[in-house]
This record gives structure tokens, C-alpha cells and sequence, in this order.
């Protein structure tokens, strides 16, 4: 076996491992897609957690919009409204989704790099929500928009990738 060779596969599967340590370490609970028997248990995990997580955003959200109403008026509150309600749909698609696709879960072997590209797009995902819940303390302007849009288009990415599996 080349050095070269060798040199990628290990890197690959140190990218793997800091991918899912940083997604163990933001989901309790969560031991990843590797063994087939706990790919359903792992993915209802991860949605409830950012189910959660999203849940505190709006809540924090709903805190902002009253502090609006009184600073700002009504226009304002419209616009945050309007956000509430899109991070309650997000969390709705996530908490309510059907979990996983049926031939990801089947007993048919699922290839490493198919497995590492899951697991990314899991790692972005909460990681944006992770970006929201420390937005919303702070910003609820242009930047936590844009991060409501990039949480969007993470989990259209995500589902997009797993519906190619049927």
C-alpha cells in the first residue's frame, strides 16, 4: 500500500471521527448511523435535538418580538412574526418528518463515503441551529435572516441527499 494512499484513507477517517465527535458532543445521545440497529434511534435523536433547539429559538424569539412591540411598533413585530413562524415550519419539517429513508435504515450496507456525507450534512444542520439560538440573543436582524435561510437550504441539502437512497 502507498504512503499516498495510506495518507488520504487516514485522513478521511480522522475528518469522519471529528465530524461525528462534534455531533456526539452538541446531541447527547447521539452514536451516529454506523450500526444499522441504531440508525432510526440516532436519527430521532438528532430531530429532537434540533427540534429543541429550534423550540428556544422561537421562544427567544417570542421574548425579542414583545420587547419590539413596545421599542418599535408594529411594523417590526410583522417582520419577526414572519420569521417565528418560518423557524416553527423548520421545526415542524424536523420534529414531524418521517424518520430517515427506509433503504438508509435497511439492512443494506451503506458505503463510508455516504455514510461521511450524512454525517456533514448532520454536523451543518446543527450547526446552524446553534448559530440561531446564539443569533437570536443578540441579532435579530439581516445576519440571523440569512442563518434561518442557510438552515433551509442545509436541511433541503440533507433530505435531498437521503431521498437519492430509494
Amino acid at each position: 500500500m502507498s504512503s499516498i494512499f495510506l495518507s488520504v484513507k487516514l485522513e478521511k477517517m480522522e475528518r469522519e471521527k471529528n465530524i461525528f465527535d462534534k455531533i456526539g458532543s452538541l446531541i447527547p445521545g447521539y452514536a451516529g448511523y454506523a450500526e444499522r440497529d441504531g440508525r432510526r434511534n440516532c436519527d430521532k435523536i438528532l430531530r429532537e435535538a434540533i427540534s429543541l433547539k429550534l423550540y428556544d429559538v422561537e421562544r427567544n424569539l417570542n421574548q425579542k418580538m414583545l420587547d419590539v412591540l413596545k421599542k418599535e411598533g408594529v411594523k417590526k413585530m410583522q417582520e419577526l412574526e414572519d420569521l417565528r413562524k418560518h423557524i416553527n415550519t423548520l421545526s415542524s419539517k424536523i420534529k414531524f418528518a418521517p424518520y430517515g429513508v427506509s433503504s438508509f435504515f435497511a439492512d443494506n450496507q451503506i458505503k463510508e463515503d455516504e455514510l461521511s456525507n450524512v454525517y456533514q450534512y448532520d454536523l451543518n444542520i446543527v450547526e446552524s441551529a446553534e448559530k440561531l439560538g446564539d443569533l437570536v440573543k443578540f441579532d435579530i436582524g439581516e445576519p440571523f435572516k440569512f442563518e434561518v435561510l442557510e438552515f433551509e437550504n442545509q436541511l433541503l441539502k440533507r433530505n435531498n441527499y437521503l431521498n437519492g437512497f430509494k
